[in-house]
């Protein structure tokens, strides 16, 4: 799967043909970000690589990307063709054809579609932790929250190093108010890949929770570090760190900060109001 995301703006996300070649026609001049992840093996992917079509003559731009293993993104890489490959995995060629179809309707928004095909990859191939993975994800998204937890600690069981299931049953404790098993999860799901800023979100909200505003304060920033990556919402628990420190001019640039990058959030109202009150309480 490719994702192109803009400066500023939606990600947009496709999957490339058998031959892995994609188009995303119709693209406004910009600076963009650019990357891929196998649909069938997650751990494979790409390095991001920056482009912007306004320096084209023609208006087309070609990138080429090559997939590779995470650990090996610790070396400098050279760009290539994009390619799957074959995982250490002998997965049935059904299961991964179900699977590739559960990330489709996931992708679209069809949970229950999801669901299925992500179960029928499971019983094709009982040791597939990254179908495991994504059906607990859409459980998430369905609060189906034991369910979700189930299939992360199953996959957990298959690869102890798995991040996204690490960081998906970190979650799940996080739900529960269980904050130090969280805190636990999520910083083994960040040695497992360090790169990923909704992890680094997460774990500055379960140390935010128990009131360790240092570690909290550190992991807000990191997550707003990654500029392929937005997570505004790190700033409200920024504002909110900074408001219990009675830093409050700190607080409202937070909240303005996120007002900026989601000017239709559905509280924007209410968040405004709190912007301004804290702004009424800086002394001159």
């Amino acid at each position: 799967m490719v994702t192109l995301t803009p400066r500023s703006g939606v990600p947009r996300k496709a999957f490339t043909t058998d031959s892995g070649r994609l188009e995303f026609p119709g693209v406004p001049e910009g600076l963009y970000s650019v990357s891929a992840v196998s649909a069938s093996d997650p751990n494979l992917m790409s390095d991001v690589v920056e482009t912007n079509p306004s320096r084209s003559s023609n208006g087309n731009l070609t990138v080429q990307l090559l997939l590779r293993d995470r650990s090996d993104h610790k070396n400098d890489a050279k760009p290539g063709v994009i390619s799957a490959g074959e995982a250490e995995q002998k997965i049935p060629k059904g299961a991964r054809k179900a699977f590739n179809e559960g990330l489709k309707f996931k992708a679209q928004d069809e949970p229950l579609k999801a669901l299925e095909r992500f179960n029928r990859a499971v019983e094709l191939y009982y040791d597939y932790y990254q179908a495991l993975f994504e059906r607990g994800d859409v459980n998430v998204s369905q609060r189906k929250l034991k369910e979700a937890e189930a299939d992360f600690d199953r996959a957990l069981k298959i690869n102890p190093q798995y991040g996204p299931a690490l960081r998906g049953s970190g979650y799940c404790k996080l739900e529960k108010r269980e904050f130090v098993d969280a805190i636990e999860l999520f910083e083994k799901s960040i040695s497992a890949d360090p790169n990923n800023a909704s992890t680094h979100l997460l774990l500055g909200i379960a140390n935010l929770e128990l009131d360790r505003r240092e570690p909290a304060r550190e992991a807000l920033q990191k997550a707003l570090s990654f500029n392929t990556q937005p997570v505004p919402r790190a700033h409200i628990y920024l504002a909110n760190l900074y408001a219990r420190e009675r830093q409050y001019l700190k607080a409202a640039d937070e909240l303005h900060a996120y007002l900026e990058a989601e000017p239709f959030a559905s509280d924007a109202q209410s968040l405004k109001a709190t912007e301004a009150q804290w702004r009424a309480q800086v002394t001159p």
